[in-house]
């Protein structure tokens, strides 16, 4: 397996954890839509982190969205979807 494939696997599986927690600890105080597109966006991480480790040919499909949106999560999920752009066109160019 692809050592950056597998960091970055599971720094998402990670990430994904803390999201839910933090919804999970300020479920009574944050709003509806908050809630739901907190629990939308873990989720998607924790998929894109099982789909990574779990070496399935399409995990690119989870993986772009992600990194797209942790970009705009700073000062921890800036540098992962720096990494994870980088690894994915890395790829695409020995590809």
């Amino acid at each position: 397996m692809n050592i950056h494939q597998r960091i970055i696997g599971i720094c998402w599986l990670v990430f994904g954890v803390l999201i839910l927690s933090l919804v999970a600890l300020n479920l009574a105080t944050l709003d509806r839509l908050v809630r739901a597109m907190a629990v939308t966006m873990g989720m998607l991480y924790l998929v894109a982190g099982f789909a990574l480790l779990a070496k399935l040919p399409r995990a690119w499909r989870f993986g772009l969205p992600c990194a797209v949106l942790s970009l705009l999560t700073f000062p921890v999920g800036t540098p992962l979807g720096i990494y994870y752009l980088w690894y994915y066109f890395w790829r695409e160019k020995i590809n």
